[in-house]
């Protein structure tokens, strides 16, 4: 029997791709009250295009939330060296929010919580209860949650083809199974997340040590393997190590409530409402007949329930 599939999309990092890709346009879209909204456009674009594909039981939406994390709580210098989100972006991130409570799609989110977090909790469930699950994101941290039943749906670029991540791709690329690579990040650190590494540790020896001994602690457990000076540089770095492994590893069992797995109901009436307000004119045909749809259904009941007073 196959199992129904449930999307769970990186929120932010679809609207980071949907603003810098967009910005470079001779015409950039604004709304009512003269802010830009050019990732909302691309937001909303890539949300629909998901609806309509029928592929999918249900989508789900997480975002992270402000710059408090529990990660930074262990490493403030976590994503230090980060740009600073753009001044004209941070409205969109509101919009974006309410467009999905719009159209009643659900989204989650958990202060001090990473979007990746929601996503391995939400991931976790779906298996759990029976589905497979889809991930739309570029972020490689995520290729952690692949499983049997877990796969990620990646486009690194608009010149690339999307790619769809599986156990496979994941060994192909990184040498090491999907539950390893925050084994492997501990070792090398990460410089996009300002993670630092052992120093001099190459990508061949990480994955050589990881692929022998299965995990970091295993590694320590086992430091008289080792040459005296590979032994000495692995004991000089040991707490930032383990701290590295603890950082870089994706949450599952973030308490966010219950997570509604319902079949998706999209509210065309107020899809069309908040597209109306931001004036983005470009959607409102392609949902116009979903929306008199709606609006006849509604109109039908109406009309029962009066008949039967």
């Amino acid at each position: 029997m196959n199992k129904k599939k449930v999307v769970i999309i990186d929120g932010y990092h679809l609207l980071h791709k949907g603003y810098y890709g967009s910005l470079k346009r001779k015409k950039i879209a604004i709304n009512r009250e003269g802010y830009l909204i050019n990732a909302v456009y691309v937001f909303v674009a890539n949300i629909f295009q998901l609806i309509q594909s029928n592929e999918y039981h249900t989508v789900i939406v997480t975002f992270d939330v402000g710059k408090e994390c529990w990660r930074r709580e262990i490493y403030p210098e976590y994503k230090a060296t980060r740009k600073e989100t753009p001044s004209d972006l941070i409205p969109q991130m509101q919009l974006v929010r309410d467009f999905l409570t719009s159209a009643n799609i659900p989204w989650y989110e958990k202060v001090k919580f990473e979007g990746d977090d929601i996503m391995g909790t939400i991931a976790r469930i779906a298996v759990k209860l029976g589905y497979q699950v889809d991930i739309v994101s570029n972020d490689k941290d995520t290729y952690q949650l692949v499983s049997e039943d877990v796969r990620i749906v990646s486009q690194q670029s608009k010149k690339c083809k999307q790619e769809i991540i599986t156990t496979k791709e994941v060994i192909e690329k990184f040498g090491c199974k999907p539950c390893q690579i925050p084994d492997i990040k501990s070792l090398l650190g990460d410089q996009s997340d300002n993670i630092k590494g052992v120093r001099g540790m190459h990508y061949s020896t990480a994955t050589k040590l990881i692929s022998k001994y299965g995990c970091i602690e295993n590694v320590y457990k086992n430091l008289n393997d080792f040459p005296e000076e590979q032994r000495k540089k692995l004991e000089q770095c040991k707490d930032q190590v383990l701290m590295n492994k603890q950082i870089a590893r994706i949450l599952k069992n973030v308490e966010i409530g219950r997570i509604n797995f319902k079949p998706l109901k999209v509210n065309y009436i107020r899809f069309m409402g908040f597209l109306k307000r931001e004036k983005m004119w470009a959607f409102t045909k392609m949902i116009e007949d979903k929306v008199q749809k709606q609006l006849a259904i509604r109109e039908k009941r109406k009309a029962e329930e009066e008949l039967k007073s």
